[in-house]
């Protein structure tokens, strides 16, 4: 289903797709340009259920054709890849590819802002000056976003993304939330997967469980995913953190990831400093 909301917003209820999308010209919509970003949607999400199972197999980051593998798939590839992790499968950056895909196609087609939230997997393009402001939640139970993050041009941010415990993936830390800022979503994506899973101290408080013990077809067959946390020990939301935080630090520094912030608890961490404001 594409709904057209506003001159410049389209929603797009497609499968696993809830994807709003927002665009314009220099403040002039979009709206037929919109429909067709979202019908590109449609038709990139068909080609990649044809390889589902190759998206689902990390061994398919070491695939020796990648140019022979549809688009979808081949920029969840490289977008893993640049995490050197050796959990993560292209399943990793799914959501955020397919933000990046709409969102270029948009810029395009002569967009000068463009927005495309598929399910808190955020693409960002701001040309021509632009600016715009992207409100943060500490959980997904949250009633409403506690800061703001204030984006321009200049800050050549492409992807704002969000991972944690509750969300619509598996984790295997217990940050109720990661989000992670990058050049593109779906590196975005990947990193803010990957420093929830770091997010993470030993605790009988915490429950984990094999992924496949909550769903037979998971991509990460055999690794641990947290299902329930109970009381903890007091010291160990500050340790996950300091795990989160470290991996989160590795990425910024080398590059990958231009910031982060981690919600675990009552506790909340950015990098850099004074990335978002609290409200």
């Amino acid at each position: 289903m594409i709904e057209v909301l506003a001159a410049d917003r389209v929603f797009l209820d497609y499968g696993p797709m809830q994807v709003h999308l927002k665009a314009d010209r220099l403040g002039k919509g979009m709206t037929t340009e919109l429909q067709e970003a979202a019908a590109y949607g449609i038709e990139m999400l068909k080609e990649l259920a044809e390889v589902l199972p190759l998206a689902k197999d990390k061994r398919t980051l070491a695939y020796p054709n990648p140019d022979n593998l549809p688009l979808p798939l081949r920029l969840m590839i490289e977008a893993v890849l640049v995490t050197k992790d050796q959990t993560l499968t292209p399943m990793a950056a799914v959501a955020g590819t397919f933000s990046d895909l709409l969102a270029d196609w948009l810029v395009a087609q002569g967009a000068t802002k463009v927005l495309i939230n598929n399910g808190g997997d955020i693409a960002v393009r701001l040309l021509e000056n632009q600016k715009t402001k992207i409100g943060l939640t500490p959980s997904i139970e949250a009633p409403s976003f506690t800061h703001i993050l204030q984006l321009e041009a200049a800050n050549k941010v492409g992807g704002i993304t969000t991972s944690g415990f509750g969300g619509r993936s598996f984790t295997q830390g217990i940050a109720s939330a990661v989000t992670v800022l990058a050049r593109t979503s779906r590196v975005a994506d990947a990193c803010a997967t990957l420093i929830g899973n770091y997010c993470y101290a030993e605790d009988p408080g915490i429950i984990r469980v094999s992924a496949e013990t909550l769903d037979p077809n998971t991509d990460i067959l055999g690794l641990p995913v947290t299902v329930s946390i109970g009381e903890l020990r007091p010291e160990t939301p500050s340790l996950a953190m300091s795990s989160g935080l470290l991996k989160a630090k590795e990425l910024y520094h080398e590059g990958i990831i231009q910031g982060a912030v981690i919600f675990i608890g009552s506790q909340v961490a950015m990098l850099p400093e004074g990335l978002c404001q609290a409200i």
